[in-house]
């Protein structure tokens, strides 16, 4: 397996592993590989988004395999046509455009010798996503496939609510509660949600959903 290096708590050089055990380890080979996609881009003189593999390394290693450089045909349907589908909230005209992102990671991963040998081919990858997009396009529409957090989200955004407006956030909740048990459950989906349950994080990941492995080592400064 290729690695990067960092410097531990103690300035030494560590192995970086595209493999991570914990979200400490994970954020640290997240963030380089962001940074050398950034680099090879720029390099080339290709306009990409500075957190564009965000999302799909997060999916990748919190709900497929912990894998950042090792790709499958498996892993991108599950991630685009299970985990998009029910998580991501996305405008029917980015649908395109994320593809074509992750199309480009592969290809930087590929030309810099960081796509493991246990991957297939990048062009395999490549026509892979080209055969999956109208399903893509269709999955990401069918809201019957919609988590309760997405089903949630989606109505707050129907309202010009943000989630990084948390007085908004707030104010949407309690409206929404007040809400009469069916209005709810035909917005939800009966039965999706316990009764009791309650989110426990403030980051944006929708509920009903697995968190993150927390990290068992001490965060490195």
């Amino acid at each position: 397996m290729r690695t990067a290096a960092h410097f531990g708590e103690d300035g030494a050089v560590e192995p970086l592993s595209w493999e991570p055990e914990d979200e400490d380890d994970y954020e640290a080979a997240n963030a380089d590989l962001k940074r050398r996609f950034v680099a090879w881009a720029d390099d080339k003189g290709l306009e990409v988004e500075r957190d564009g593999p965000e999302g799909l390394l997060h999916y990748k290693w919190a709900y497929v395999d912990r894998h950042l450089t090792r790709w499958r045909r498996r892993d991108l349907y599950e991630i685009y046509l299970e985990i998009y589908p029910a998580k991501v909230m996305a405008e029917a005209d980015e649908l395109d455009e994320i593809l074509a992102g992750t199309k480009t990671f592969i290809t930087f991963l590929a030309e810099t010798e960081l796509l493991d040998e246990e991957s297939e081919s990048p062009e395999m990858l490549s026509d892979f996503l080209d055969e999956i997009a109208p399903e893509f396009h269709e999955h990401m529409a069918d809201t019957s496939r919609y988590s309760f957090g997405k089903r949630l989200w989606t109505e707050a955004a129907s309202e010009g609510v943000s989630p990084d407006d948390p007085a908004a956030v707030q104010a949407f909740m309690e409206r929404f509660n007040s809400r009469p048990r069916a209005e709810r459950d035909a917005i939800l989906g009966p039965g999706l949600m316990p009764a009791g349950r309650r989110a426990t994080s403030g980051r944006f990941t929708p509920p009903g959903t697995p968190s993150r492995p927390s990290g068992k080592r001490r965060k490195r400064k």
